[in-house]
């Protein structure tokens, strides 16, 4: 029985590293035509990691003479996959170092750029918004700064320019912190939210415009925070979420530790999946019907017959 036990997980192990072999293979043709559906991938694995661990224990089923246990089904679903991630660790060695040399690069660059399109998705944090708006209110000071120190003004005039600046920084701070309604909601979405905060700057500027025109410190103002908006533009909380984070990533430079990590996630995903396929074989298993076991006749004495 143990024979036949290795023999079907051998072949089937073959089986099963054939299958991530190939997918491995399918994943590097997607990354050359820039195929983003990875998920679609995971998901083949799934399915075929499931298919073949049922049609391996499915055989050890057929050939064991009595009812499977399923200490047993599952120990053939766990050799099985044994095989399959060793199988696997090979492949992924001369696929990395022959095959596809800059592989392991152009995984992580992919990553990278889901990673950036996850947060690019998500709505800006409390703290993120804190820092935006300090930020910007920094900025717009040194703009002011910057702008006196190189056009002085009479100090009524300086004092009419730092009321203003001071204004212009409230009310955008004001208005950007507070999320009014849930029709700006999209407005706070990371990919969303430097350009609607530059627009409400616009604004809050041509509105101090419109209701100091007579004043002698508007014009300054308006080069103030128009200079600032040059150094605002390149400020953006997704960046900054992903600068900070970017480092999560798993990033691997040799092809011997992601081939064990991956074989060792494959090896997992078997030792999980098994318990379910080897708990159906075990529910599903009859035993063996018995051959029943006749007794021998005595052939039959032939009749006398009366002597004429």
């Amino acid at each position: 029985m143990n024979r036949k036990l290795w023999g079907i997980c051998l072949k089937w192990g073959l089986v099963l590293g054939g299958m991530l072999a190939v997918l491995e293979v399918v994943k590097m043709v997607a990354r050359q035509v820039e195929y983003g559906s990875a998920q679609l991938f995971d998901l083949a694995m799934i399915i075929g990691y499931i298919l073949i661990l049922y049609a391996g224990i499915k055989e050890f089923k057929a050939s064991y003479p009595n009812r499977l246990s399923f200490p047993k089904a599952y120990l053939c679903g766990l050799i099985l996959s044994i095989i399959g991630s060793a199988i696997f660790f090979g492949y992924n060695l001369i696929h990395y170092q022959v095959i596809e040399k800059d592989g392991l690069s152009k995984k992580y660059n992919t990553a990278l750029e889901n990673f950036r399109k996850v947060i690019d998705k998500d709505t800006i944090q409390s703290e993120e918004l804190a820092w935006y708006v300090d930020t910007v209110r920094v900025l717009v000071e040194t703009a002011e700064k910057d702008y006196l120190q190189q056009n002085p003004r009479p100090d009524s005039v300086e004092m009419d320019v730092h009321k203003g600046v001071s204004l212009i920084n409230t009310y955008f701070a004001d208005k950007v912190a507070t999320r009014r309604s849930s029709d700006t909601a999209d407005h706070y979405r990371m990919s969303n939210f430097a350009p609607y905060a530059k627009s409400v700057m616009v604004e809050t500027l041509q509105l101090y415009i419109a209701q100091n025109e007579q004043h002698a410190s508007t014009s300054d103002v308006k080069e103030i925070v128009q200079r600032a908006l040059v150094s605002i533009g390149p400020i953006n909380p997704a960046q900054r979420r992903f600068e900070l984070n970017k480092s999560h990533v798993p990033h691997y430079d040799h092809a011997v530790t992601y081939a064990s990590v991956a074989a060792l996630m494959d090896l997992l995903y078997g030792m999980f999946f098994s318990i379910f396929v080897a708990m159906y074989h075990y529910r599903s298993k009859e035993p063996a019907p018995e051959e029943e076991e006749t007794e021998p006749t005595e052939p039959e004495e032939p009749e006398e017959t009366p002597e004429s």
